[in-house]
């Protein structure tokens, strides 16, 4: 079990990580072999999970003492192992979990409903109970023709609660927001799209056609009357405050913008002085307007190997030349000290930088500290033109459903998008598109948080503790056992010891 388990895990990580080996190999220095070699690492790494989860759901399967009356209880099991293995997926070495079970089922607002409820975990739980189910059903048709029918109900039953409170919720906040965006409170918001090729970003060659660029966008997107400009992700090409005569042109840029009654926000890199008094680097959104500087916000959850090395502080031999040169051209950058929102002529809106849109609880966080709409700047320059923009777009747009409110998602190669609270692009831009792009936002009145946000948060940590402690304890059973056995077997010499052979007397 555990090896089926293993194998299909390689398959789910290869299938949706493959662009990883590009991204390694070019922009990570480590030469097509070393690209490879850190793909079927990190896949082996993630394909352990689902060789638990299938180790223990098999155990629950054949051992379990479950009478065919609670055929639910092993089904209920199996699901929360899977819930909980996606969980620590997330947490451990600070979290990698591209490919969620319930993704799969994003772009159907009907299906990812409930996920204001209990979160895209909490979808991966109904989807793999429903999945066990129906196994089951399938394997103990001939031996079990009755089990086998109460479990396809059961599975019905499952589907059907799904499918109908997600639709109910779906259409309820579909039709909230499309009367706010018809209402005097929607605003327009631009998005500018530059397209920047990632190797040629930094190349000081390439910067003044790169500005040009970014006026010409900035030009367009003012056209349309906007109450806010969003930059993608480190989109100027320069470190802010250290470049001097890039910082003036952005600072006259935002002044611009600021006369007009336009508010802008800028993805920028930035040195800042941490508590520890050490100047580091910063992945940073600043909010800037009428006012001027109305705050930034600094990207806390970081992408190991990419932005920083995981571990470096504990394992010295990280930070040695040697090692340097194994990792390849890892990024320096801090995280930041706290999330919180940024706000625009008293909206607050949350910001998720990149990365940072895969993982709930960054929503979550936003949506808790009253946010009315999600940014999700990005750039997916890095992916080239695999599935992994289209991947991550579609990832941001459960965040949505989570907190059931409106997104807008800035690229720079990438995708960028227009969301709507029940999960529907209601607008996207072409991959690698050099455009700008206005879409008016809606701000409902806001409301009492979701489920998810106030409590079904908490599902996920709770699985995630089960599987942890499962997990554990089939360890320990195994490592008695070994030792047992290691214990009986026979020294080097010795003949094994024979049970007694009972003689039968009689035919």
């Amino acid at each position: 079990a555990f090896k089926l388990g293993w194998y299909y895990g390689v398959v789910l990580s290869l299938v949706s990580a493959m662009w990883l080996a590009d991204v390694m190999s070019g922009y990570g220095g480590l030469g097509p072999f070393g690209g490879t070699m850190v793909l079927l690492t990190l896949v082996a790494y993630l394909a352990l999970f689902q060789g638990a989860w299938a180790l223990l759901s098999a155990r629950l399967a054949t051992q379990a003492p479950v009478p065919d009356g609670r055929l639910i209880v092993p089904a209920l099991c199996s699901a929360v192992l899977w819930t909980g293995f996606d969980q620590l997926k997330n947490l451990l070495l600070t979290g990698f979990n591209w490919s969620p079970l319930a993704g799969g089922l994003t772009g159907a607002p009907s299906l990812i409903g409930a996920a204001d409820l209990i979160g895209v975990y909490g979808l991966a739980l109904l989807v793999s109970m429903t999945s066990f189910l129906l196994a089951q059903s399938l394997l103990g048709l001939r031996k079990n023709p009755g089990c086998a029918g109460a479990r396809a109900i059961a599975a019905g039953i499952i589907l059907i609660f799904q499918a109908s409170y997600g639709s109910y919720s779906a259409s309820l906040h579909e039709e909230r927001y499309a009367s706010a965006q018809a209402s005097g409170q929607a605003r327009q918001v631009s998005i500018i799209q530059p397209s920047i090729p990632q190797d040629q970003k930094w190349d000081p060659k390439f910067r003044e056609t790169i500005l040009g660029r970014f006026s010409d966008l900035l030009i367009d997107a003012s056209e349309a009357g906007p109450w806010l400009i969003l930059w993608p992700e480190t989109s100027a090409p320069f470190l802010h405050g250290i470049d001097q005569v890039e910082t003036k042109w952005l600072e006259e840029k935002a002044a611009e913008a600021a006369s007009q009654g336009i508010g802008m926000l800028v993805g920028i890199a930035a040195l800042d002085y941490d508590d520890d008094g050490y100047r580091r680097l910063k992945n940073r959104a600043w909010l800037v307007g009428p006012g001027g500087s109305l705050g930034s916000y600094d990207k806390t959850h970081l992408v190991p190997f990419g932005e920083y090395i995981p571990l470096a502080d504990v394992l010295p031999f990280l930070k040695t030349p040697f090692a340097q040169g194994i990792l390849g051209a890892a990024g320096n950058y801090s995280p930041g000290r706290a999330r919180a929102n940024l706000s625009l002529d008293s909206v607050p809106f949350g910001v998720l930088i990149c990365f940072e849109s895969i993982f709930p609880y960054q929503a979550r966080d936003r949506a808790l500290m009253g946010a009315r709409f999600l940014v999700v700047t990005t750039n997916d320059g890095w992916f080239g033109l695999s599935s992994a923009p289209e991947q991550h777009l579609w990832q941001a747009s459960m965040r949505a459903v989570e907190t059931r409110l409106p997104l807008m998602r800035a690229a720079n190669n990438g995708i960028s998008a227009h969301i709507s609270p029940s999960g529907r692009v209601l607008a996207r831009s072409k991959q690698n598109e050099i455009a700008s792009f206005s879409w008016p936002l809606g701000l409902p009145e806001p409301g009492p948080p979701t489920v998810f946000v106030r409590y079904g948060y908490y599902l996920a940590p709770a699985c995630g503790l089960f599987s942890a402690l499962a997990a554990l304890i089939a360890l320990g059973r195994w490592a008695k056992g070994f030792k047992t056995r290691r214990r009986d077997r026979p020294k080097t010499g010795q003949s094994p010891k024979r049970p007694p052979v009972k003689m039968m007397s009689g035919k």
